[in-house]
């Protein structure tokens, strides 16, 4: 190969910063982390070839019940202008939990 080629074909390649720009144009508050995308090509570049994320290890969260998802709902409609961290001081739960309930119910 050529070092025009070389030169050529590593155009092509996008750098992390450049993908993460382009994802928040396209996703704007909800685009993963500039660090989540690094690693990411990070993986790809090491070989990986699934889109498909591996399966996680531990436990199953159970914060996620209808119970915490009534409580969160009777928060919000207390107070619509609560922020994310103050419902999850109020239900018991971490922020992660609460995230999930209101992208369920929004």
């Amino acid at each position: 190969m050529t070092d025009f080629n070389a030169i050529r074909y590593r155009t092509v390649i996008k750098s992390p910063q450049q993908i993460y720009n382009r994802m928040t144009v396209v996703y704007g508050e909800d685009a993963p982390s500039n660090a989540t995308v690094k690693c990411w090509v990070d993986e790809f570049r090491r070989g990986r070839k699934s889109f498909e994320g591996e399966p996680l290890s531990g436990r199953p969260s159970k914060a996620v019940c209808e119970e915490n998802c009534r409580a969160v709902e009777t928060v919000v409609l207390q107070n619509c202008r609560v922020n994310v961290h103050l419902i999850a001081d109020t239900v018991g739960i971490s922020t992660g939990p609460v995230k999930m309930i209101l992208r369920k119910f929004c």
